[in-house]
């Protein structure tokens, strides 16, 4: 089990320059590197330093990690918090008609991604519960490829990049492998004094989990597998949240988490697994935020 926690500002930021595309894409905050107290078995490493060539022929996904019935050992908590580095280019533009995409890596079992918008490399290695920054992408319909280190090929499909708008795109596993989910990211206009709070489940293993704040001052009941709850506008101040599984007989709680609440400030709390087992999960809370 582990909490892990982002901070992300929007476009509105003093942009910084970005690395070439062709060479490390999205980029990922150094401090979202090693922080992470892990346990348990881990993937193993990939001797690639450099991206390889896209291989667009599609296989069939192998996890690392089948799924089993057995439980988690010992759990390792973490709390990492990235301070974004804004960009500047923007990837397919052929006009101002543009959205923001950034991607979020909530499988479990798989090495490091690859990430490509219609064969160009956006994101090189994002590992379990790392964020990428947005990037700005042309809007309409754009072909995502997922990858390994190697040139394997685990999901290609198209999203729907909307024009002035921003999008979360998950990569999750699902009973047959990968799959994407998009997420549409809103900013909160809950005031100075006000954040605005939301749940996102992506756990394949716990498919109904109850998110709760200070015992009951915002509460999420069974939300379920790829379900991303409304927004509730909460007072700005320390919270404890809370994830248990909905289970009636077995609905103890898996986390526990602080957080503050900004006012003007939306968070995005995304349940995902680390280990394809039931309550080997992560949490990440994500801060979305205007200057």
């Amino acid at each position: 089990m582990e909490i892990l926690s982002f901070t992300q500002n929007d476009m509105d930021m003093e942009p910084n320059p970005m690395t070439d595309p062709e060479e490390n894409g999205f980029p990922i905050d150094e401090e979202n590197g090693n922080n992470t107290d892990e346990t348990g078995e881990q993937p193993p490493e990939e001797n690639s330093e450099n991206a390889p060539p896209l291989n667009l022929e599609k296989e069939q996904p192998v996890s690392d990690f089948p799924i089993t019935n057995e439980g988690p050992g010992d759990t390792g908590t973490s709390v990492i918090t990235v301070f974004p580095k804004p960009i500047i280019p923007c990837y397919l533009c052929e006009n101002n008609q543009n959205g923001l995409v950034r991607f979020l890596n909530a499988a479990a079992g798989y090495n490091p991604f690859l990430i490509y918008i219609s064969n160009q490399l956006a994101v090189n290695g994002l590992d379990n519960g790392e964020m990428s920054q947005y990037g700005r992408v042309s809007g309409g319909k754009q072909t995502i490829t997922v990858g390994g280190q190697s040139g394997y090929v685990y999901l290609e499909k198209q999203i729907t990049v909307l024009v002035d708008r921003a999008v979360t795109v998950a990569i999750i596993n699902t009973d047959y492998g990968l799959d994407l989910m998009e997420i549409e990211d809103v900013y909160c206009n809950g005031g100075i004094k006000s954040g605005c709070f939301r749940a996102c489940n992506l756990s394949i293993t716990n498919r109904k989990v109850h998110v709760v704040l200070n015992g009951g001052v915002v509460t999420f009941f069974d939300v379920n597998y790829k379900e991303v709850t409304s927004f509730q506008y909460t007072l700005a101040g320390l919270y404890l949240v809370a994830v248990s599984n909905s289970d009636a007989y077995s609905g103890s709680i898996i986390l526990t988490s602080n957080i503050y609440i900004r006012g003007n400030a939306s968070y995005t709390l995304y349940v995902f697994n680390w280990r394809n087992v039931e309550d080997a999960i992560r949490i990440l809370i994500v801060e979305d935020r205007r200057n």
